[in-house]
């Protein structure tokens, strides 16, 4: 886009140009290490949903719809054209709750990186791309989220973070897709000006519905949409970037955003996203965490006379704290309930996918242990919260004797300063797969997701996935 030198850049054209001239021997060692580790993860998490009814619609959606074989449903062997599997595949990705999740410096909401790697996986399928052409797309997608998410709170003005990924994936779907710089330009456009995602469904007073997975592979179908079309020559506006941000940023100053984006490629950020040691909320994890420590302390939840759980508002707050919490009325609300896991960890001794199957949430026996829960919102941690992003917890248990037990969190493990080490990645990745997948599969996947580099290697990852088809 040579012609964008000679007067002012747009957002897109900035992320364009980023995106078309990023290099696979280019980035850091560390980053490619982190972003084979998200995506080992974000393959486990996509397969640990296969079975959700959530999962089951969509399939199904997907197979009566049917069309051109462009790229696989994870999962089978079946093939259908890309806009679908990403539909299906988006789906899985997010729905349990358990993908990585970037740690914004401010402390605030950021956004799920891997909501955007089904899109692109299925575009390097159909276009036959190597894993690192794969993989350099992967490190643009969460770059550029990154930036965005560090510049501005999407949540304070009414839309989700999922907005971030409509934004980005056409982006680089674009450069996977063989398409020229000014193509993705346009391709942000057509999705900045259709596919802006508002949060109707994260509220305290409510219950969580389905929406909270579905809504990644619809806002994925549509990116793929919009990357097809300006290959074909349909143009948005070049602006439409600052058009939407400029009633955003705080204080309407998009020159942040541009300060950001500038700044990419000198400073990364796909090492500051979390790979969740839990399937649930990001700000529920620590006090999983410190319930989990009680368990292994030899305390169990008939010792218990309570639990008060002391944290920023995230946690003993909005939706994780609110009065609906205590009561979830859906699998979406258990994993968004900081009482429910909590109850969950301290009966179980674990957190695994398998902790929502049945609806647990029904029984006396949750009940009764989050009857004993009282979440106290403390402005310390507010505080450290707003400053520095620490998302730690205290945890004072009751216990009947009269003994009080003490644990205190700082970051929840998982987080990028408390970082899953590979034994503890792969062994998030077999109970994801359990009763999903044979026991050699997770091992099988990581290994692929550590030495993918040719089409070879991208066309195993895929069929490895196919091993829950019946």
């Amino acid at each position: 886009m040579a012609e964008t030198s000679k007067r002012f850049r747009t957002f897109a054209e900035i992320m364009a140009d980023y995106t078309f001239f990023l290099r696979f021997d280019s980035i850091p060692a560390e980053v490619v290490t982190a972003v084979r580790r998200h995506l080992a993860d974000t393959m486990a998490c996509a397969l640990g949903a296969y079975d959700t009814a959530a999962a089951h619609a969509v399939r199904r959606y997907a197979f009566e719809k049917g069309g051109r074989a462009e790229a696989t449903i994870l999962g089978t062997n079946r093939k259908v054209p890309a806009g679908l599997a990403v539909l299906v595949n988006g789906t899985m990705v997010r729905y349990l709750d358990a993908n990585d999740i970037f740690v914004s410096s401010r402390g605030g909401p950021s956004g799920h990186c891997s909501d955007g790697t089904p899109g692109l996986l299925a575009i390097a399928e159909q276009y036959r791309r190597g894993g690192e052409e794969f993989l350099t797309g992967l490190v643009a997608s969460y770059e550029l989220q990154g930036a965005l998410a560090e510049t501005f709170n999407f949540w304070d003005r009414g839309l989700h973070m999922l907005t971030n990924v409509g934004w980005v994936v056409p982006i680089v779907a674009a450069r996977l897709m063989g398409a020229t710089p000014k193509e993705a330009v346009h391709a942000c456009g057509l999705c900045v000006a259709t596919d802006m995602v508002f949060n109707t469904w994260l509220r305290p007073t409510n219950s969580i519905p389905m929406i909270k997975g579905v809504a990644v592979g619809l806002v994925l179908e549509r990116a793929l949409e919009a990357a097809e079309l300006a290959v074909l020559g349909v143009t948005a506006t070049e602006d439409a970037l600052e058009t939407a941000i400029t009633g955003l940023v705080p204080r309407g100053d998009p020159g942040v955003v541009q300060t950001r984006l500038e700044q990419l490629g000198k400073r990364w950020t796909t090492t500051r996203n979390m790979i969740k040691a839990y399937p649930a909320q990001l700000y529920t994890q620590a006090a999983i965490e410190a319930v989990l420590h009680l368990y292994h302390n030899g305390i169990r939840a008939g010792a218990v006379r309570k639990l008060i759980l002391y944290g920023h508002r995230n946690v003993c707050g909005g939706v994780q704290g609110s009065t609906q919490a205590f009561a979830p009325a859906s699998r979406e609300a258990a994993d968004h309930s900081t009482p429910y896991v909590m109850a969950m960890a301290l009966l179980r001794g674990r957190l695994t996918s398998q902790a929502y199957d049945g609806a647990p949430w029904e029984t006396s026996e949750i009940k009764s242990v989050m009857a004993k829960i009282e979440l106290v919102e403390d402005r310390q941690y507010d505080t450290a919260f707003d400053t520095q992003g620490i998302l730690g917890v205290r945890l004072v248990a009751e216990l009947t004797g009269g003994r009080k037990e003490e644990i205190l969190v700082h970051h929840p493990k998982g987080h990028p300063d408390a970082p899953l080490s590979d034994v503890e990645l792969l062994g998030k990745m077999i109970w994801l797969l359990e009763g999903v997948a044979p026991a050699h599969t997770a091992k099988r996947l990581l290994d692929l997701c550590n030495c993918l580099s040719t089409v070879e290697h991208l066309d195993q990852l895929i069929e490895t996935c196919n091993a829950t088809s019946p």
